[in-house]
């Protein structure tokens, strides 16, 4: 099994492959989402629906530690024009 090194990885400054594509990403944190409770009602996450609507797309979900509490925090991704 091989290693990639950082090295290995190239800088958002090189140029890649003709017909490869580019991303831009997002980090978003939801810490309104941190009282939630299984029992609760539905959540609709209007920040993430407005930036669907601007081409993110969430690719990822992770928990922010602290306070005690944790809240999602989502990885998003949308091609560069």
């Amino acid at each position: 099994m091989s290693t990639i090194s950082l090295a290995d990885v190239p800088s958002h400054t090189e140029s890649v492959a003709d017909g490869a594509r580019k991303w831009e990403y997002l980090i978003l944190p939801l810490p309104e989402a941190k009282g939630l409770k299984k029992s609760d009602d539905p959540w609709t996450p209007g920040r993430l629906n407005d930036l669907g609507a601007q081409g993110w797309e969430a690719v990822g979900l992770s928990l922010k530690y602290g306070d005690l509490v944790a809240w999602p925090v989502v990885l998003l991704e949308r091609p560069l024009s």
